[in-house]
């Protein structure tokens, strides 16, 4: 079931919503905001702490909300982009699920599908959060001791492990190869 508004402002005033503002709140979800730290792997430096950023056509970034969550264990959320900003060709793609008992800024995946530039600022409303209870708890809940343990965050991730995805590691060891004669970092692979 869906969490109402009274439901979303007791969890914030309760400590789960860091920082906690309640005009932010909607009849059944919450307004969170960008943060300042962005990652960008088309750009030099790669990773930077800005308060602004221009996010060009068909490009992507790496953000986080400015909200830290404290999620409950039988408590799940589904982050969906401000359709106003979907309405601009924003783009929020991939993840927005949030498990219960997560911990940490939410990373954001933004592309821009537009023909214009467009400029992102922390603090600026970006998307929100929909709340949804759960019929019980879950036996192992993010970031507890168990086969399906997992932890928050509290930034942007910057890397992924090299086996994460499947690849052709010939081409990978010719760009890595590559990359260091130029003395620039492999941080994607």
């Amino acid at each position: 079931m869906v969490k109402p508004d009274h439901w979303i402002r007791a969890f914030g005033l309760e400590g789960g919503i860091l920082p906690f503002v309640e005009d932010q709140i909607n009849p059944a979800s919450y307004d969170v905001t960008l943060g300042s730290h962005w990652i960008c792997p088309t750009r030099d430096p790669e990773e930077v702490e800005v308060d602004s950023i221009t996010l060009f056509p068909g490009e992507v970034v790496l953000a986080t909300t400015r909200e830290y969550l404290k999620m409950p264990r039988d408590v799940v959320c589904d982050l969906k982009l401000k359709s106003s900003l979907g309405r601009l060709w924003l783009n929020h793609s991939l993840s927005g699920w949030i498990d219960p008992n997560f911990q940490g800024q939410v990373t954001l995946e933004l592309q821009n599908l537009g023909p214009y530039p467009r400029v992102l600022t922390a603090g600026m409303r970006i998307a929100q959060l929909v709340f949804i209870g759960m019929e019980s708890p879950p036996e192992v809940a993010y970031g507890e001791k168990g086969p399906r343990a997992l932890s928050g965050t509290k930034r942007c991730h910057t890397r992924l492990e090299r086996g994460f995805f499947p690849t052709d590691h010939r081409k990978t060891e010719e760009i890595e190869r590559v990359a260091t004669a130029l003395g620039g970092p492999m941080s994607l692979l």
